[in-house]
């Protein structure tokens, strides 16, 4: 039995923050995006949690905002980090403003992506290339991931059910038929994938933290 912990990030400084950001390319602004001073905050209560000790291995994307939520997990535990761009965020792209509905949209159609952005499907593959590789690479372990919302969903939606998808951003997601998600994602937020010997997924939850509550707009 392997055990994936897919984490997405925690708290991001709002882009408020920034100055000039129009002239700046949106994804490579997104790569470089750091943690607020709560963000920071959160990841530290998040390496300190007892279901997340014991990780054997820890892979992030290549954005500041995975390794800088990946990095205190990391010195507590005395463990690397490995790096791999496939466990990117989604690139969105130019968002159409006359399609009111487009992240409804991206969810339901797998091949839907927005001028020079990605569509589920595109990011599901890459994803799962590199998660094929981790789950080789670590039978029986126990595995830290940490990478960002849409690759996290994208991902899973492959193996399990959307019920529901609104413009608040709430997603209602069932696997084997249990649903374990019915909530707009928390940052940090923390999926719990097992699989089989043949790392094949046969269980998916989130795991709650009492002294990590939902952090309204936490993206």
């Amino acid at each position: 039995m392997t055990i994936v912990y897919m984490i997405r990030h925690s708290n991001k400084l709002s882009s408020d923050y920034y100055l000039n950001k129009e002239d700046i390319d949106s994804y490579i602004r997104d790569k470089s995006r750091i943690l607020s001073i709560e963000g920071e905050e959160r990841s530290k209560i998040l390496s300190q949690e007892k279901e997340l000790q014991n990780i054997d291995a820890v892979y992030t994307s290549t954005m500041v905002r995975t390794q800088s939520t990946a990095k205190y997990l990391c010195s507590a535990q005395n463990l690397k980090m490995y790096v791999d761009e496939r466990l990117n965020e989604k690139k969105t792209g130019i968002v159409n403003p006359d399609l009111k509905d487009w992240y409804i949209i991206q969810y339901k159609d797998k091949t839907f992506k927005n001028i020079n952005g990605e569509s589920q499907e595109d990011v599901f593959n890459r994803v799962n290339d590199a998660m094929t590789e981790i789950l080789k690479k670590n039978k029986n372990k126990r595995i830290a991931v940490f990478s960002h919302g849409y690759a996290i969903t994208y991902y899973l939606l492959h193996f399990c059910k959307l019920i529901d998808v609104n413009n608040d951003r709430k997603l209602t997601i069932e696997f084997n038929g249990k649903i374990f998600m019915d909530k707009i994602l928390n940052a940090p937020e923390v999926f719990k994938l097992i699989y089989d010997e043949n790392n094949n997924l046969i269980e998916v939850n989130i795991i709650e933290f009492k002294d990590l509550p939902y952090l309204h707009g936490g993206i």
